[in-house]
């Protein structure tokens, strides 16, 4: 696989999360309530790789585990908190979300 695919992949949860932002809510106080959640989601799934990434040295590898790569074990732990969290958030967003109609659409 190719290094942009698997950057992808381990860059889809934050994705989504700060994708779902834009779902609309029938309350404005409880959609920027959510969609604060899932901004926090996405920063502390990527917190470990942002952390390797800013903590290595200009001739350093951020992969390495004498290193700051040592970070990127606590996926073990962040990634089934986050799914869990984001699954949750998704399922508040598509429950609550705004519906439009053609008609409505045709107002406007």
């Amino acid at each position: 696989m190719s290094d942009a695919f698997v950057l992808f992949l381990v860059l889809l949860p934050a994705i989504v999360s700060l994708a779902l932002c834009l779902v609309r809510d029938t309350r404005k106080g409880r959609g920027i309530l959510l969609n604060i959640l899932l901004i926090l989601n996405a920063l502390v799934y990527s917190s470990p790789l942002i952390y390797a990434y800013l903590e290595t040295r200009p001739d350093g590898n951020m992969w390495s585990e004498n290193g700051p790569g040592a970070a990127l074990w606590l996926y073990f732990i962040i990634l089934p908190l986050c799914v869990l969290a984001l699954i949750v958030l998704l399922a508040f967003k598509l429950v609550f979300r705004k519906k439009y109609s053609i008609k409505k659409l045709r107002d406007c």
